[in-house]
Protein backbone atom coordinates (compact mmCIF):
# COMPACT_ATOMS: atom_id res chain seq x y z
CA UNK A 1 0.00 0.00 0.00
CA UNK A 2 1.07 3.58 -1.26
CA UNK A 3 1.95 5.82 1.72
CA UNK A 4 0.75 9.87 1.35
CA UNK A 5 4.04 10.61 1.48
CA UNK A 6 5.05 8.35 -1.32
CA UNK A 7 2.18 10.05 -3.51
CA UNK A 8 3.05 13.33 -2.89
CA UNK A 9 6.68 12.50 -3.77
CA UNK A 10 5.55 10.74 -7.52
CA UNK A 11 3.39 13.82 -7.76
CA UNK A 12 6.16 15.88 -7.07
CA UNK A 13 8.50 14.19 -9.85
CA UNK A 14 5.46 14.25 -12.66
CA UNK A 15 5.31 18.35 -11.96
CA UNK A 16 9.15 18.66 -11.99
CA UNK A 17 9.26 16.50 -15.67
CA UNK A 18 6.72 18.68 -17.16
CA UNK A 19 8.78 21.64 -16.22
CA UNK A 20 11.43 19.93 -17.43
CA UNK A 21 9.68 19.39 -20.53
CA UNK A 22 8.14 22.34 -21.09
CA UNK A 23 11.35 24.03 -21.01
CA UNK A 24 13.06 21.86 -23.29
CA UNK A 25 10.28 22.35 -26.02
CA UNK A 26 10.34 26.37 -25.39
CA UNK A 27 14.36 26.18 -25.49
CA UNK A 28 13.71 24.35 -29.43
CA UNK A 29 11.09 26.74 -30.22
CA UNK A 30 13.82 29.46 -29.63
CA UNK A 31 16.58 27.35 -31.62
CA UNK A 32 13.74 26.77 -34.92
CA UNK A 33 13.75 30.24 -34.97
CA UNK A 34 17.72 30.65 -35.20
CA UNK A 35 18.39 27.51 -37.21
CA UNK A 36 15.08 26.13 -38.96
CA UNK A 37 16.67 23.33 -39.70
CA UNK A 38 15.22 20.34 -37.18
CA UNK A 39 17.91 18.03 -36.69
CA UNK A 40 20.15 20.81 -35.69
CA UNK A 41 17.82 22.69 -33.33
CA UNK A 42 17.44 19.35 -31.85
CA UNK A 43 20.86 18.58 -32.06
CA UNK A 44 21.55 21.65 -30.26
CA UNK A 45 18.58 21.15 -27.61
CA UNK A 46 18.97 17.98 -26.56
CA UNK A 47 15.88 16.58 -27.93
CA UNK A 48 15.93 13.83 -29.82
CA UNK A 49 14.34 14.04 -33.30
CA UNK A 50 11.58 11.46 -32.77
CA UNK A 51 10.71 13.27 -29.42
CA UNK A 52 10.16 16.49 -31.50
CA UNK A 53 8.03 14.88 -33.85
CA UNK A 54 5.83 12.86 -30.91
CA UNK A 55 5.64 16.64 -29.56
CA UNK A 56 4.20 18.20 -32.89
CA UNK A 57 1.54 15.07 -32.73
CA UNK A 58 0.50 15.22 -28.79
CA UNK A 59 0.85 19.01 -27.96
CA UNK A 60 -1.37 21.16 -30.57
CA UNK A 61 0.09 24.64 -29.32
CA UNK A 62 3.74 23.36 -29.47
CA UNK A 63 2.99 21.95 -32.84
CA UNK A 64 2.33 25.84 -34.01
CA UNK A 65 4.72 27.60 -32.48
CA UNK A 66 7.15 25.44 -34.11
CA UNK A 67 5.72 25.92 -37.11
CA UNK A 68 6.09 29.52 -37.18
CA UNK A 69 9.58 29.61 -35.57
CA UNK A 70 10.53 27.63 -38.58
CA UNK A 71 8.81 29.83 -41.31
CA UNK A 72 10.68 32.88 -39.07
CA UNK A 73 13.79 31.23 -38.90
CA UNK A 74 13.47 31.00 -43.27
CA UNK A 75 13.05 34.66 -43.66
CA UNK A 76 15.90 35.01 -41.40
CA UNK A 77 18.17 33.07 -43.23
CA UNK A 78 16.71 34.17 -46.41
CA UNK A 79 17.90 37.83 -45.36
CA UNK A 80 21.08 36.77 -44.16
CA UNK A 81 21.22 34.84 -47.60
CA UNK A 82 20.06 38.24 -49.61
CA UNK A 83 22.48 40.33 -47.73
CA UNK A 84 25.25 38.15 -48.54
CA UNK A 85 24.77 38.53 -52.25
CA UNK A 86 24.18 42.30 -51.91
CA UNK A 87 27.61 42.38 -50.49
CA UNK A 88 29.15 40.01 -53.33
CA UNK A 89 27.39 42.28 -55.94
CA UNK A 90 28.97 45.23 -54.49
CA UNK A 91 32.45 43.25 -54.67
CA UNK A 92 31.88 43.22 -58.50
CA UNK A 93 30.73 39.13 -58.42
CA UNK A 94 29.62 38.92 -61.61
CA UNK A 95 28.09 35.36 -60.74
CA UNK A 96 25.48 37.27 -58.18
CA UNK A 97 25.00 40.05 -60.26
CA UNK A 98 23.11 37.72 -63.15
CA UNK A 99 21.68 35.87 -59.86
CA UNK A 100 19.96 38.78 -58.69
CA UNK A 101 18.89 40.25 -62.27
CA UNK A 102 17.59 37.02 -63.45
CA UNK A 103 15.64 36.51 -60.26
CA UNK A 104 14.39 40.22 -59.45
CA UNK A 105 14.12 42.58 -62.83
CA UNK A 106 11.66 41.14 -65.13
CA UNK A 107 13.69 42.23 -68.23
CA UNK A 108 16.49 39.86 -67.12
CA UNK A 109 14.22 37.19 -65.98
CA UNK A 110 14.16 33.50 -67.99
CA UNK A 111 10.38 33.47 -69.24
CA UNK A 112 8.58 30.68 -70.48
CA UNK A 113 5.49 31.27 -72.88
CA UNK A 114 2.48 29.18 -73.27
CA UNK A 115 0.72 29.76 -76.11
CA UNK A 116 -2.08 28.33 -77.16
CA UNK A 117 -4.86 28.76 -80.12
CA UNK A 118 -7.85 27.39 -80.37
CA UNK A 119 -10.22 27.29 -83.59
CA UNK A 120 -13.86 26.40 -83.30
CA UNK A 121 -15.72 25.53 -86.20
CA UNK A 122 -19.65 26.31 -85.85
CA UNK A 123 -20.99 24.90 -89.23
CA UNK A 124 -24.16 23.31 -89.09
CA UNK A 125 -24.37 19.44 -89.89
CA UNK A 126 -25.71 18.78 -93.07
CA UNK A 127 -28.66 16.65 -94.01
CA UNK A 128 -26.47 13.51 -94.64
CA UNK A 129 -24.44 14.06 -91.88
CA UNK A 130 -27.14 14.14 -89.44
CA UNK A 131 -28.23 10.72 -91.20
CA UNK A 132 -25.20 9.10 -90.81
CA UNK A 133 -25.12 9.95 -87.29
CA UNK A 134 -28.47 9.25 -86.94
CA UNK A 135 -28.10 5.72 -88.47
CA UNK A 136 -24.95 4.96 -86.31
CA UNK A 137 -26.68 6.08 -83.05
CA UNK A 138 -29.81 3.66 -83.77
CA UNK A 139 -27.14 0.71 -84.56
CA UNK A 140 -25.45 1.56 -81.29
CA UNK A 141 -29.34 1.28 -79.49
CA UNK A 142 -30.46 -1.72 -81.19
CA UNK A 143 -27.28 -3.34 -80.15
CA UNK A 144 -28.32 -2.20 -76.26
CA UNK A 145 -31.94 -3.36 -76.73
CA UNK A 146 -33.07 -7.05 -76.80
CA UNK A 147 -36.23 -6.89 -79.07
CA UNK A 148 -38.93 -9.87 -78.13
CA UNK A 149 -39.34 -10.39 -81.71
CA UNK A 150 -37.51 -10.49 -85.27
CA UNK A 151 -37.53 -8.09 -88.03
CA UNK A 152 -39.38 -10.28 -89.78
CA UNK A 153 -42.06 -10.58 -87.07
CA UNK A 154 -42.29 -7.00 -86.33
CA UNK A 155 -43.21 -5.97 -90.01
CA UNK A 156 -46.00 -8.32 -90.30
CA UNK A 157 -47.13 -7.15 -86.54
CA UNK A 158 -47.19 -3.76 -88.19
CA UNK A 159 -48.72 -4.83 -91.34
CA UNK A 160 -51.66 -6.04 -89.44
CA UNK A 161 -52.30 -3.22 -87.48
CA UNK A 162 -52.40 -1.01 -90.21
CA UNK A 163 -54.82 -3.57 -92.15
CA UNK A 164 -57.00 -3.48 -88.64
CA UNK A 165 -56.56 0.48 -88.42
CA UNK A 166 -57.84 0.69 -92.12
CA UNK A 167 -61.08 -1.51 -91.14
CA UNK A 168 -61.69 0.36 -88.38
CA UNK A 169 -61.16 3.63 -89.96
CA UNK A 170 -63.81 6.64 -89.06
CA UNK A 171 -64.26 7.56 -92.50
CA UNK A 172 -64.94 3.58 -93.65
CA UNK A 173 -67.73 3.44 -91.22
CA UNK A 174 -69.45 6.15 -92.02
CA UNK A 175 -69.08 4.87 -95.79
CA UNK A 176 -71.08 1.93 -94.77
CA UNK A 177 -73.28 4.12 -93.26
CA UNK A 178 -74.48 5.62 -96.64
CA UNK A 179 -74.36 2.32 -98.56
CA UNK A 180 -70.99 2.72 -100.13
CA UNK A 181 -68.45 -0.20 -99.37
CA UNK A 182 -65.54 1.04 -100.05
CA UNK A 183 -63.55 -3.19 -100.73
CA UNK A 184 -66.74 -4.20 -102.59
CA UNK A 185 -65.92 -1.81 -105.47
Amino acid sequence: MATPKGNAGAKKRLETLAEDTEKQKKALVAQLRRTPIVQLACERTGVGRSTYYQWRVRDKIFARAAERSLKAGQFLINDMAESRLIRMIQDDNLTAMIFWLKHNHPKYAVTTRFIHEYEIATEPMSLEEMNAHSYELAKIRVRKIKLPETTEEMRERIEEELEDAERNAPDRKRMKEFGEDPEEK
